[in-house]
């Protein structure tokens, strides 16, 4: 019989493979926010896949604006500048139930970002801004 709290046989497996590629995610999210929140483009591009995209959505009640950038060179660029201003705040949360950032100033959340990896390497950023609908800090 197993211990309590331990899954034996494929759940166990699943679950242990989850926790483990959840690590992983984890620390290549943190590596990203630390190195963008210091402007540091060599340390962000090292992170990324060569076709990486940054989607960031402007939306509110009246219009919403998506821009897409790609590359590491733009992507690494456009981050630094978002996190760049020395009254935002980087903070590790999760964000649809995944690793992820989120940017405030003084207390109000400004943006929300999630991070797709493939491999190690991150292949997608979200970034959703528009501080109304992240009140719960779940929407990307």
């Amino acid at each position: 019989m197993a211990a309590a709290g331990h899954r034996t046989g494929l759940a166990g497996s699943v679950a242990a493979v989850r926790d483990w590629l959840g690590a992983g995610h984890r620390e290549t999210v943190h590596r990203l926010g630390r190195a963008a929140a210091r402007g540091d483009l060599a340390g962000m591009r090292a992170l990324m896949s060569e076709d990486v995209a940054v989607v960031v959505y402007a939306g509110d009640d009246q219009a919403s604006t998506i821009r897409v950038v790609r590359g590491p060179d733009d992507a690494s660029l456009l981050l630094a500048y978002g996190f760049g201003p020395e009254d935002v705040s980087v903070r590790e949360r999760p964000v649809n139930g995944r690793p992820g950032l989120m940017l405030t100033r003084t207390g109000s959340p400004l943006a929300a970002i999630a991070v797709d990896l493939s491999g190690a390497l991150v292949s997608m950023v979200w970034v959703r801004l528009n501080p109304a609908p992240l009140r719960h800090w779940q929407t990307v």
